[in-house]
């Protein structure tokens, strides 16, 4: 059953953030939630819980972005390992961690795919604004997606 409500969360968080990126955008921004429901797997789930759930999060980033074919699915992956090794120095419960973690993590995921872009060769299609206010949106969006995950968490979360 935990497979079926962890699917479900899937699905509801790709849609809410499909309709969401394009029903309301602000200035060209909006919450990632793709971002934010990968760092909450990666909080509550063990280590394979914990890893393929971020992967399958970026490999749909993937499927909706244009761009470097891949890159959110390792970068996601990456940020699920992270968060792994992070729980065992850090309290990643309560909202302010929480926020924090998001907000650094997005910064050092979106500064990995720039490099990765102009490594190719390429200008990243990622405008400045993005880079600056994303990671403030999706830190203040972490919590509030952790809370909707805990919710759905079919027996107590690890």
């Amino acid at each position: 059953m935990t497979f079926l409500k962890d699917a479900a969360f899937f699905l509801v968080m790709s849609a809410a953030h499909w309709w969401l990126h394009w029903s309301f955008p602000m200035g060209g921004l909006s919450p990632n939630l793709l971002f934010a429901a990968a760092l909450s797997s990666a909080i509550l789930g063990g280590p394979v819980r914990g890893i393929a759930w971020p992967f399958l999060f970026g490999l749909y980033a993937d499927i909706l972005g244009a761009g470097l074919a891949g890159s959110w699915a390792l970068l996601y992956t990456l940020i699920g390992y992270a968060v792994q090794v992070m729980k065992r120095h850090f309290d990643l419960g309560g909202p302010f961690s929480q926020a924090a973690a998001a907000l650094v993590l997005s910064l050092m995921s979106l500064a990995a795919y720039q490099f990765a872009y102009m490594a190719i060769g390429g200008i990243s299609p990622l405008p400045v604004r993005s880079i600056l206010l994303e990671p403030a949106i999706s830190a203040l969006t972490a919590p509030l997606v952790f809370h909707a995950a805990r919710r759905a968490c079919w027996r107590p979360c690890r």
